[in-house]
């Protein structure tokens, strides 16, 4: 028998079995992964409201929206808030930036945080607890960059910009459609 194909068939054997070896390990820890992405995500969101003081609800988002979580005044469907999970391209190749971004009803912004991102530490990485002045989410003309980190200043100000277009028809039922 040739050498060359017994090599392959054992490269294709080898190939398959850690495909299914991923795939085994994927399905029992992709569930926990996700457990502790809502953690971070609920811990931020309670850094933001009072939490009890409101009905949740949650929609999952498309694109660049994750989880787009819907805060009702209690016992009402009045929506007081919204709170965006968003992502865009900063520096890293690896991940990109991912924010939650609270905006009020009457469009002002209560709070940010960036949950998740690689960026270069001294560098972009350093930036992401900075005030950016977003006070209102339709007005981001007052958004302070940092220079020196422009990727990843861009990257936050896209979050931000994807959630100003998003707002108004959300605001206005565009979640429920």
């Amino acid at each position: 028998m040739n050498k060359g194909l017994v090599s392959g068939l054992v490269l294709l054997s080898l190939g398959l079995l850690c495909g299914i070896l991923l795939s085994v390990v994927n399905h029992f820890t992709a569930p926990k992964i996700k457990e502790v992405e809502d953690a971070i995500k609920y811990e931020a969101l309670s850094g933001f409201y009072t939490l009890a003081d409101y009905d949740i609800s949650e929609v999952e988002g498309t694109g660049d929206f994750g989880t787009i979580f819907i805060l009702n005044a209690k016992g009402t469907e009045d929506i007081q808030a919204i709170v965006y999970t968003v992502r865009a391209q900063g520096y890293s190749d690896s991940q990109k930036v991912e924010m939650l971004i609270a905006v009020n009803s009457d469009l002002s912004v209560e709070n940010y945080q960036v949950v998740s991102h690689s960026e270069t530490t001294g560098f972009g990485a350093d930036i992401v607890d900075n005030d950016f002045n977003v006070l209102k989410i339709d007005d981001l003309s007052g958004f302070d960059a940092v220079a020196g980190v422009t990727k990843t200043s861009n990257a936050i100000k896209a979050c931000f910009t994807l959630v100003s277009e998003r707002i108004a028809a959300d605001l206005g039922g565009g979640l429920s459609e």
